[in-house]
């Protein structure tokens, strides 16, 4: 019965009428005029689809050691997770078009373009690039005749980055270095010009890490390296599913001639629903840049909370309580 659902269901897609339109990426790709169906690739594109399209959203893709999800919308756990690499999976929920995020149009996007083809659906490709997303929901929201939807979202991003470009205007160059790594070690990090730690990068924040982009996953380093580096700060955050390095960090007597943990300058980075700086790198690295501009450009923390729990309701469609924009740093 297999062959016959998949005829059907490719039939039904080429019947229905179609128009062309460039995507994010400079490609032109035809479409179904009317797209009621979306899938995501892979979770970073699912976060970002979801506040404007969640109606669309036939799935989302899995994130690799979450197993549940808090201060979201408590549509989003009922929406289905799908492994986009398991044909049957995909054809069962019947998408009309795969949408992609990227940081780079140079990437190599084969792996998706490769899937789109087998199952015979289109794929269009959106910009994840942390300084583009305004210019992503506008995108959205003309092609889904959703203008009115999407500038909600992008006028809060519209003003995060003109409050952004002010700070930096008024603020010295930032000398301070900043480390993150993920995992229980503290020997796992990403070096400038990684989506990882793309936050640091946006902010002009210098990171500590002088090691060569990893061809994939994260750069391994040892501790003597770290030592080298002796960062100014440091940012810890969980690693599927394992624990952060915070408390070994703050504890262990080998990195306690590291500048950040004797100035008390080592942090847990907020991992709620989604992590504030990458796993995935998506939208969820907004409140990273928003709590990163009162450590390192003096805004207030009052601020900082106030644009948090503004983010928090309008892209994840979730209300904070007080209590709950505390525990966030907890």
């Amino acid at each position: 019965m297999r062959p016959i659902v998949t005829i059907l269901f490719i039939c039904f897609t080429l019947n229905l009428s179609a128009k062309t339109v460039t995507d994010m990426a400079g490609r032109t790709v035809e479409i179904t005029e009317e797209i009621e169906k979306i899938l995501p690739y892979d979770s970073k594109t699912s976060i970002l689809l979801y506040p404007l399209l969640n109606d669309k959203m036939v799935a989302t893709a899995m994130l690799p050691g979450k197993k549940n999800y808090q201060f979201i919308s408590s549509q989003y756990a009922t929406i289905p997770e799908v492994d986009v690499k398991n044909i049957e999976e995909v054809f069962s929920v019947a998408p009309q078009l795969i949408f992609a995020g990227f940081y780079d149009k140079n990437e190599n996007k084969e792996s998706v373009l490769k899937l789109g083809a087998r199952l015979s659906i289109p794929v269009v490709f959106i910009d994840l690039s942390i300084d583009n997303l305004d210019q992503t929901y506008i995108f959205l929201g003309k092609l889904f005749h959703k203008e009115v939807e999407s500038k909600k979202y992008v006028s809060f991003l519209n003003d995060l980055y003109y409050q952004i470009d002010s700070l930096k205007k008024v603020t010295p160059a930032i000398k301070a270095t900043a480390y993150y790594t993920l995992g229980t070690t503290g020997l796992l990090t990403d070096p400038s010009g990684s989506k990882h730690t793309e936050v640091f990068d946006f902010l002009n924040i210098p990171n500590a890490a002088k090691v060569d982009i990893p061809s994939g996953g994260h750069a391994q380093v040892n501790m003597e390296q770290v030592l080298m580096w002796n960062p100014d700060y440091i940012f810890t955050a969980s690693f599927k599913g394992n624990s952060s390095a915070f408390l070994s960090i703050t504890k262990d007597s080998k990195w306690k001639s590291i500048h950040a943990v004797q100035k008390g300058n080592v942090y847990q980075v907020p991992g709620k629903p989604f992590a504030w700086f990458d796993h995935p790198p998506s939208i969820n690295r907004i409140p990273g840049a928003i709590w990163l501009c009162q450590l390192f450009y003096g805004q207030s923390e009052t601020d900082t909370r106030t644009s948090i729990i503004q983010f928090y309701k309008l892209f994840y469609n979730y209300e904070l309580t007080p209590a709950e924009s505390l525990s966030l740093f907890n």
